[in-house]
């Protein structure tokens, strides 16, 4: 049989439901008419239509008035993963929907400093464009400047937003902290391919990474538990990142890149047993313990 085609404002309510019954146990008329602001009897349509697709995951309760997750037969039309989960309930309306948020249940951490809205939409301009920027910068090292960039990307390196970008100044790419951006102007300069994210060599090359439980019993007493936490094969995590922001997110782990696995502390769970592999690595300098 055909399956019935599903236009993209229904999608989003039955997908709404099933997310609400997975995350809650169970979804109500109200949960629907709050988040869509729609009416009671659109709500029971729609339930009518979740059930319809997916007969089996859901029962109603008479004394609740409410339908119930059927755990034993329920089979998600709307596969998600952990992203989409968490992405799901830090929506400050559907974490409300659910009840989350009344209990202060869901926390992360603050950011210090947040991007200028406008400098964000200039810069996104300027990507999708292919075009150059000019712009007041503040540096730590080199304090005020005026540049002229060609910024390729956006990177949310855990702690704050930067962007990756060719400077005109000095011929090369770099990246460049968001907030320290300052009466931004857009311009009709069109990039060069030499400008362009296909030349970023540290952008565009990817390094593996072998992490390990830390070798050190001072740091990790069972190293089994790093092995389960982090889901490794063999007792190995491999992952492959870009080389141009492979040190902050080394940092942002708190990995040991040291050679003999020196650094000491608890805060040292992972070793990186092949240091090797961030020789010629631009942002090598934020890795633990990494020496040249």
């Amino acid at each position: 049989m055909e399956e019935k085609k599903i236009n993209k404002n229904l999608e989003e309510r039955l997908r709404f439901i099933e997310l609400t019954l997975r995350f809650k146990g169970w979804c109500s008329r109200s949960d629907l008419t709050k988040k869509f602001d729609i009416s009671l009897p659109a709500a029971t349509r729609d339930f009518r239509e979740y059930r319809d697709l997916c007969p089996n995951n859901m029962n109603f309760n008479e004394a609740e008035k409410y339908y119930e997750i059927n755990m034993h037969e329920f089979v998600p039309h709307f596969p998600i993963n952990f992203k989409t989960a968490i992405g799901f309930i830090r929506n400050s309306t559907n974490s409300k929907t659910i009840g989350l948020s009344e209990f202060d249940s869901i926390q992360s951490p603050p950011r210090l400093s947040e991007p200028d809205l406008d400098v964000l939409l200039k810069i996104t301009r300027a990507i999708l464009g292919n075009k150059a920027i000019e712009t007041e910068y503040f540096s730590v090292d080199n304090g005020f400047s005026k540049k002229k960039l060609a910024p390729h990307s956006l990177i949310d390196n855990g702690l704050r937003w930067h962007i990756r970008a060719y400077d005109y100044e000095k011929c090369r790419f770099a990246d460049f902290v968001l907030t320290r951006f300052k009466n931004v102007q857009e311009t009709n300069i069109k990039i060069e391919k030499n400008e362009s994210r296909a030349q970023d060599n540290q952008w565009n090359r990817f390094v593996r990474l072998e992490l390990i439980p830390h070798p050190n019993s001072n740091n990790v007493q069972y190293p089994e538990t790093l092995v389960h936490d982090y889901n490794m094969k063999d007792g190995v995590k491999v992952i492959e990142v870009r080389a141009a922001v492979a040190g902050y997110w080394l940092r942002l782990w708190n990995i040991d890149c040291s050679p003999d696995h020196s650094l000491i502390g608890k805060e040292f769970h992972l070793w990186l047993r092949n240091s090797v592999a961030l020789y010629d690595v631009n942002s090598v300098y934020l890795a633990p313990g990494y020496k040249k």
